[in-house]
């Protein structure tokens, strides 16, 4: 790994290099402006949600006293601040200019109109919404109502993608959540690895403006992929850095540089 200590860096035994970028990524300098147009081949992101989703009574699976896994109420205000319209329409602007692939977003099911709005103010074209279905979902603790089993992931192209590798087949995904997250919406590693397999090839550059503990790098860089990331708050850059350096433990050959000039 190479790099100050806002930047962590290095190159997975398969060739495909990896930068994890500590900060914001609407950072003038330092984020999503600084890469030129049609640099990137995808997105994938797991933006912040809106208000209601950060509340301090957003409830969690957890452990009971002896340590077993129980649907329990645990109390666990969200640490970083929700998402604003004026930020999903800055991203969303930055994400049409430097990408020419795909972009798959993450979000609550109230917020796929907000995100198609922005995507398409962009210059993407909004294409599907994918469910992904959580057979261990949190119920609704208060029971006056269904607790909610899914969210959504957005999927946009760029003008003239190139088509999904996953091919025109009817997609949903059904993974379990994450048993011991390290990060508060720690996706499973099994999603990401099938969101990766859908949209990118070998050697293609994956973006995620929002890294949290480095999921979408690690579902990357086991692939192939190369991946550029942003996180804003330490604790959970540390967390990123130290799973995606511990990819370059997977032997492979080749090697792939982060940049290549746009088709």
């Amino acid at each position: 790994m190479t790099g100050p200590d806002n930047i962590a860096s290095g190159t997975s035994p398969s060739g495909a290099a990896w930068e994890l970028r500590l900060g914001s990524c609407l950072d003038p300098l330092s984020g999503l402006y600084s890469l030129p147009d049609r640099s990137v081949d995808h997105v994938i992101a797991d933006p912040q949600y809106e208000e209601e989703a950060h509340t301090k009574q957003r409830r969690q699976k957890g452990k009971t006293r002896t340590g077993a896994y129980k649907r329990v109420a645990k109390v666990k205000p969200l640490v970083f601040p929700p998402m604003t319209e004026a930020e999903r329409y800055q991203v969303a602007t930055q994400w049409g200019r430097i990408v020419r692939g795909w972009v798959v977003v993450f979000c609550q099911v109230e917020a796929v109109g907000d995100w198609r709005r922005a995507l398409t103010a962009g210059g993407l074209t909004y294409r599907r919404t994918i469910p992904w279905c959580k057979p261990d979902a949190m119920p609704s603790m208060h029971g006056r109502w269904p607790g909610q089993a899914f969210e959504s992931i957005v999927l946009a192209s760029a003008p003239r993608a190139p088509k999904c590798p996953g091919g025109g087949k009817a997609v949903f995904y059904t993974h379990t959540r994450v048993r011991d997250p390290v990060h508060p919406t720690q996706k499973s590693d099994k999603l990401m690895d099938d969101l990766v397999e859908l949209v990118s090839r070998p050697g293609d550059l994956i973006v995620d403006s929002y890294a949290g503990s480095g999921s979408t790098g690690v579902a990357a860089l086991k692939a192939r992929r190369r991946f550029l990331g942003w996180e804003l708050l330490p604790q959970f850059f540390e967390v990123a850095r130290r799973r995606l350096a511990a990819e370059e433990l997977r032997p492979a050959p080749g090697q792939v540089p982060m940049f290549e000039a746009a088709a």
